[in-house]
């Protein structure tokens, strides 16, 4: 589960304000400097049908840092911090260790630096409201960023829902709810060790 959400969790923490997004969601990357709540991730095949559930909770601290706890269907830890992505299983004992880069690869990497606007990386769409909120689809330009498009949901300035389609046809939806914003965050919040007796995997 965690491995195919790498880039989706460093994404959305890394991005940048651009003025091809539309104002609501300029303004939220623009204010937004810490949050915490809750997620629900349904991954689904090219038919629709769901292959996947989970549900945990997350921080972010702009620019770089996040945690992405899943507490089911089991649990499992997504850590970054800088240039680190840190994913924890406990069940298996192992952490791997990742690069911001190789995890991401390079138009997110470049995300993640801040070095660029979204208009140099993605080509932005404003799409239809629907389900109450309004919306925006993003496409990487050329091929090889793990992913087909990514879509935001929003109310006002908030972020709500993001669906994001990869290489294989897979749909990743994540809903977030019970969200606060700009409080202040424990550095031990986005530090990671691994546990005595845990096996260590370098990517």
């Amino acid at each position: 589960m965690g491995r195919s959400f790498l880039s989706v969790a460093l994404w959305l923490t890394a991005l940048v304000p651009s003025q091809v997004l539309a104002a609501d969601l300029a303004r939220f990357f623009a204010t937004v400097h810490t949050l915490h709540g809750q997620f629900t991730q349904t991954v689904r095949d090219h038919r629709g049908r769901v292959v996947s559930h989970g549900q945990g909770q997350l921080w972010l601290e702009r620019p770089g840092r996040f945690r992405w706890d899943y507490s089911a269907p089991y649990r499992e830890q997504i850590i970054g911090h800088g240039h680190s992505v840190w994913l924890y299983d406990p069940g298996l004992a192992q952490a791997t260790r990742y690069s911001a880069s190789a995890a991401l690869g390079r138009t997110p990497a470049l995300l993640l630096a801040g070095d660029g606007h979204l208009k140099n990386f993605f080509s932005v769409q404003t799409l239809a409201s629907r389900g109450g909120l309004r919306w925006i689809s993003l496409k990487p330009h050329g091929r090889g960023q793990g992913f087909r498009w990514i879509r935001i949901g929003y109310h006002g300035a908030r972020i709500r829902r993001i669906v994001v389609e990869d290489a294989m046809d897979q749909t990743t939806d994540i809903r977030l709810r019970g969200l606060h914003w700009n409080m202040r965050l424990p550095t031990s919040t986005f530090r990671f060790r691994p546990p005595p007796h845990t096996a260590i995997v370098y990517q």
